[in-house]
């Protein structure tokens, strides 16, 4: 019998000693990234005997005593995986923090490679650019496959016919019920996505959708033309000012570090580490220019408010674990204030607002589909034989976006334990916890410090409730699309 107190401890030390080593090696401060020790240190924490027992336990509990454990047999298998898997996960960051792509004789980081093609203009140089950090690609997807295929296979051991059932199980959600909700959202997409894609890529790029590559969208996305309304050195100052309107101060939370320094081997792919909660979180992002820089700045925000005002005296389960979609919501929130006209024209002081709003309501479909097809994508993927998955991944993405896939981006895309699904679960609350707020506390309730309260209240919570259980403590009754769905059809039509 284990003592659950001692090993909640270590399940709080484990999670700081980690999430610091990640946070070294993606803000560039770290060439190797050494999870292998992090795991040997804490081993005692990821047995099947251990598991099992906690497993046992949840089965005969009920109510919050089921609902920790539920997140603790989620913490232990995930990270159970995650040591079962430790080398190849080292391999493969360091890979890509160490590597080096030559376009042209030209050497570029890896990470860097990103930063480089979505900003450059010229096609042909672009597509350099792409193909050879594709050629990369290749070298790492030998310890992706290797890493995917032991996932499966541990997966298997502790009794679920595969690794999507224990997710299923364990994040309490059903992968096949979103996919249709997705699928259905595709198909109500379709005859407006396709035309106004086509037409923006053929107007800004000079090329169609059907022959665009995934570079093409990336540049497209890039959107350099609103480059001047959003300019790296205000990036801080309009964040300060929005969370000062909602009445939190960024300067006094002593417990928040922003780190946007550019640095060569800092990960292109902005990020909040909670090295502890709510004690020490930090803000990495590595800037690249333009819209996306504030949309990555204030997603992340979100994230990082919602941590560092999560109440310390929470248990573990509810600071450290619990269901991510609850986090991503607050993300989600945060970034979509740059669809609103009223705080475009506070914050950005932006001209051509409707122009850039019908923008990024496409920006924003092209990802609710994109991540549409990942959901349908993973489900054959962890359902499956690994064999051929490539041509899977592409004939996927291509049926649902219609611009050309490689077929070796089929591991790189993919986040752990179904991670898309609690993304595509904080799309859908976001929308209803953002009309909520309107109606609550006005349209401009950002600036609104009544509303800033609302949200540090539920931010208190940590992630002790699912977005399924907070969308019902504001009226709905559960989970709907429906609010996400009309409100990209009312900006493109």
């Amino acid at each position: 019998m284990y003592s659950l107190d001692k090993i909640t401890n270590d399940v709080e030390n484990f999670s700081s000693d980690i999430n610091r080593e990640y946070y070294l090696n993606g803000a560039g401060l770290k060439d190797d990234l050494n999870i292998s020790t992090i795991y040997k240190k804490y081993q005692h924490l990821f047995n099947k005997q251990l598991i099992a027992e906690v497993k046992t336990r949840r089965r005969q509990a009920s109510g919050e005593d089921e609902r920790k454990l539920r997140y603790l047999q989620s913490f232990f298998l995930e990270n159970y995986l995650g040591m079962a898997v430790k080398e190849f996960t080292d391999k493969v960051e360091t890979m890509q923090t160490k590597g080096i792509i030559k376009p042209d004789g030209e050497e570029i980081p890896f990470r860097l490679a990103l930063v480089k093609i979505i900003n450059e203009p010229n096609r042909h140089k672009r597509e350099k650019l792409y193909q050879a950090r594709n050629k990369f690609i290749d070298k790492i997807n030998v310890p992706l496959l290797e890493r995917m295929q032991k996932l499966h296979d541990v997966s298997r051991e502790f009794g679920y016919e595969n690794y999507m059932s224990l997710f299923r199980d364990i994040k309490a959600i059903d992968f096949q019920v979103l996919k249709d909700i997705m699928q259905n959202f595709i198909k109500q997409t379709e005859t407006i996505y396709t035309r106004r894609m086509d037409e923006e890529l053929e107007e800004k790029v000079a090329v169609g959708l059907a022959e665009a590559e995934k570079h093409d969208v990336s540049f497209f996305l890039r959107a350099k033309e609103f480059d001047k309304y959003f300019k790296k050195e205000d990036m801080l100052k309009v964040l300060r000012g929005t969370l000062a309107n909602m009445g939190i101060n960024l300067e006094e939370q002593k417990n928040i570090h922003v780190d946007i320094e550019e640095r060569p081997k800092k990960s292109p792919r902005a990020f909040c580490s909670t090295i502890k909660t709510p004690e020490d979180v930090k803000l990495v992002i590595m800037p690249q220019g333009g819209h996306d820089d504030y949309a990555a700045l204030f997603h992340e925000a979100g994230h990082t408010e919602h941590f560092a005002s999560v109440n310390p005296d929470l248990p573990i389960e509810y600071k450290w674990l619990g269901d991510n979609s609850v986090t991503e919501t607050y993300a989600f929130l945060f970034e979509y204030l740059l669809t609103d006209r009223n705080w475009l024209e506070q914050s950005i002081r932006i001209d051509i607002a409707e122009q850039y709003l019908r923008f990024l309501a496409l920006y924003k479909l092209l990802y609710l589909r994109s991540y549409g097809a990942k959901i349908s994508y993973e489900i054959k993927l962890h359902t499956s034989d690994l064999y051929g998955m490539g041509e899977v991944y592409k004939d996927i993405c291509e049926n649902v976006l219609k611009y050309r896939h490689p077929t070796n981006h089929y591991l790189i895309t993919v986040d752990d334990a179904f991670y898309c699904a609690q993304y595509l679960q904080a799309w859908i609350f976001e929308a209803q916890l953002h009309g909520f707020l309107q109606k609550e506390y006005g349209d401009e309730w950002f600036n609104n410090p009544k509303a800033g309260k609302y949200l540090l209240d539920m931010w208190a919570n940590g992630q002790k409730y699912n977005v399924g259980e907070l969308a019902k403590t504001l009226g709905y009754s559960g989970l709907n699309i429906q609010p996400l769905t009309e409100s990209i059809m009312k900006r493109l039509r």
